[in-house]
């Protein structure tokens, strides 16, 4: 795996739990930011309003995390859902658990067993698959140096051009693979002659 490139949920996994009358749905799914995962909440809270508990962990990535207990015993749901996110080599991930009460109350280590197992086993369905780290420029081609851009789609095949033609030429956006950034920007440097207008966008 390249640098940049990041494992991320390949699509929603379920995850279920039951113990002592007590079950426990969990939902593990892609959430690159924290709004993701609210959205997502709601609607689940909105497909299980019977359930008593709704808690939740968000992992984007070691400096950006997030969980809820949503009314259980501190640290019995929310956290325990966190680790299990936290070691399961994924970013931009979120996890969702629903609980319907069974009656029998399960303690602090019933309820971290129940909400980590229900998540894990989502995570588990959920599978992986990897984003690769991306780079976009902005990019100006006079009329007499279109013929680079056929140069750069054979050279840089992850290359994606967003733009449109004015009286100066060529001018938009492009998308690529980080991967294909070196090559990219050569090709703008060698065949350019001087006159090829780039920037890179930061971050």
């Amino acid at each position: 795996m390249a640098a940049g490139d990041r494992v991320v949920p390949g699509e929603e996994g379920l995850g279920e739990h039951e113990d002592r009358g007590s079950r426990f749905l969990a939902w593990v799914f892609h959430a690159p930011g924290e709004e993701d995962l609210r959205r997502r909440l709601a609607e689940l809270k909105a497909l299980h309003p019977k359930a008593r508990h709704h808690c939740w962990a968000w992992f984007g990535d070691s400096s950006r995390y997030r969980f809820h207990d949503d009314g259980e015993p501190g640290g019995s749901a929310g956290r325990p859902m966190l680790q299990v996110l936290e070691g399961s080599g994924m970013l931009e991930v979120g996890a969702v658990c629903a609980r319907y009460f069974g009656g029998v109350k399960l303690g602090t280590g019933g309820l971290a067993r129940a909400y980590s197992g229900a998540t894990a086993r989502a995570a588990e369905a959920a599978g992986r698959r990897t984003l690769q780290a991306t780079a976009e420029y902005w990019l100006g081609l006079p009329f007499d140096l279109l013929g680079l851009r056929n140069e750069i789609e054979a050279r840089c095949p992850s290359c994606r051009f967003d733009g449109a033609y004015t009286e100066l030429g060529w001018e938009g956006r492009v998308g690529l693979v980080l991967a294909d950034a070196a090559r990219f920007e050569e090709l703008l440097e060698d065949q350019g002659a001087g006159r090829v207008r780039w920037t890179r966008s930061a971050g």
